[in-house]
């Protein structure tokens, strides 16, 4: 078993370009506001579970000042491809704190509770790749790395059908077999996403922000596709 701390690496859009599935329902404003409430609502699930080592990947700025709010060490990118923003967050993570594991987590995990994200980090040191699948069973809303990455970024996954993607490279499944961890796989991409999340529970931050949006008259558009994560 791996007893080696973990260093978590998030990355977030650009807020103009994040979430753009809520924009039928949710204004421009809000929009922001919520993405920057799950962002903080996710970092403070990571500290409640003992990871205090974030790094937080962005070209914003606004997402930067919220995560050095919330206690995570930032990086600006200027990039927009999901994945390659992870790999710079985890050489950053890695030149800080070389001994670490790594935890790569969504950024939009606004009910994720600190015992459920302390069990899984405790469930990953058996393997030496593992990831939490997101709701729909497609999506990963976690991927553990413990060892290196040969081929660079090529091992992170995130988008379309990231879930078998990953377990491809040889990631197990922490979920396998039990119904586990439903806040950690409840990201949000859209209105039914979003109320489902309140159901489970919401942090302080998202919900201050849901509070005013009168979510409960929404629903998202019936037949929507997937995005890919991180959207």
């Amino acid at each position: 078993m791996d007893t080696r701390a973990v260093a978590v690496v998030i990355a977030v859009k650009r807020l103009d370009a994040a979430k753009t599935r809520l924009t039928p329902v949710i204004a421009a404003d809000d929009r922001r506001a919520l993405v920057l409430a799950m962002l903080t609502d996710t970092i403070a699930a990571a500290r409640g579970a003992g990871l205090h080592q974030l790094v937080v990947v962005s070209p914003d700025s606004s997402v930067a000042a919220v995560a050095l709010d919330a206690g995570a060490t930032t990086v600006v990118d200027d990039g927009e491809v999901l994945n390659d923003a992870f790999a710079i967050g985890i050489e950053h993570a890695l030149s800080m704190w070389p001994d670490n594991r790594i935890l790569v987590l969504q950024a939009d995990l606004p009910a994720a509770r600190p015992a459920s994200l302390h069990a899984a980090v405790a469930r990953s040191a058996q393997h030496e790749r593992s990831y939490i699948p997101d709701h729909s069973g497609t999506g990963t809303t976690a991927l553990f790395l413990n060892v290196d990455m040969p081929g660079g970024a090529d091992v992170l996954r995130f988008g379309v059908n990231s879930a078998s993607e990953h377990r491809g490279r040889g990631a197990v499944d922490l979920t396998a077999g039990a119904d586990r961890w439903p806040d950690l796989r409840m990201d949000v991409d859209t209105v039914d996403d979003l109320l489902t999340a309140q159901h489970i529970g919401l942090g302080g931050a998202t919900s201050l922000v849901v509070s005013g949006l009168q979510l409960h008259e929404q629903t998202q558009t019936p037949g929507a596709t997937a995005p890919a994560d991180g959207s």
